[in-house]
């Protein structure tokens, strides 16, 4: 048999490489968005049942406790952060800090009864409680009759009793407010508000998730995905409740009512 007449062996053209390097560039733009998606689902959930397990700690903490909330800071009886008070009713350290909490916290300082220098434990959740920015109608800045504690299920006289938060099912008691010096050592960092600037900034517990939204837990155990607009509006009776004449002038920063923030309702 002539040799001229055998197959010979016919590789790839330079346009069919090129072919399949684009349909591969194709797929490649069009499924990293999506896995992307998904893995950012994948930690909205493992968020949401942090803030879960975290809430029915709460709930577990008050029945040992006359069915009073912790207080965020820890005060009076000692300075112990709320996040310490509640653990011995979890006993997970990973569930204190949420899988997107990428902030980087530095050694640990001498705070609440920890060592300096020690490797950081990183907290990202903290309760909802308000510093004023003005007086309550009784002229008090702490104290059962503050406005922090008007509004907040925690408080520095102790913390709300259940029958004190008429609606426990739309009150929020906690929400992220991640930075680098919130963690396990710290006795401060461990409230957050609605109008707080580190709630809100780039990177914060505002739209931790896609830039939409947030977990919270509420005072019932539950916990729920919402935008901070779907917290803000008005619950129960806040509708009807007119502004009181001491409430700040500033819609943005202030809104009236102060939806599930506000455990009057």
């Amino acid at each position: 048999m002539n040799s001229s007449f055998a197959r010979k062996p016919k590789g790839f053209t330079l346009i069919e490489l090129l072919v399949v390097i684009a349909i591969i560039a194709i797929l490649a733009a069009i499924l990293f968005p999506v896995f992307a998606q998904a893995k950012m689902a994948a930690k909205k959930t493992a968020d949401l049942s942090n803030v879960k397990q975290i809430s029915l700690g709460i709930n577990m903490y008050n029945s040992d406790n006359d069915d009073t909330e912790p207080f965020c800071w820890g005060w009076w009886s000692e300075w112990k952060p709320w996040h310490q008070q509640v653990d011995p009713y979890i006993k997970n350290m990973q569930l204190w800090k949420s899988p997107v909490d990428n902030w980087g916290r530095g050694t640990e300082n001498s705070d609440a009864g920890c060592l300096p220098g020690q490797q950081t434990r990183g907290v990202t959740y903290s309760m909802a409680f308000t510093w004023p920015a003005f007086g309550s109608s009784t002229g008090d800045w702490w104290g059962p009759n503050s406005e922090g504690c008007q509004m907040s299920a925690t408080c520095d006289s102790g913390g709300s009793s259940a029958t004190a938060v008429p609606q426990p099912a739309s009150t929020i008691v906690i929400a992220p407010r991640p930075n680098w010096y919130h963690q396990w050592c710290e006795g401060w960092a461990t409230e957050v508000f609605f109008n707080y600037p580190e709630f809100n900034m780039k990177g914060g517990g505002a739209t931790m998730f896609n830039n939409l939204g947030t977990n919270y837990g509420f005072v019932d155990g539950h916990a729920k995905y919402l935008s901070k607009d779907a917290t803000l509006k008005a619950q129960g009776s806040q509708a009807s409740t007119p502004k009181p004449s001491y409430w700040p002038n500033d819609p943005v920063n202030w809104p009236w009512p102060a939806g599930m923030w506000d455990k009057r309702q």
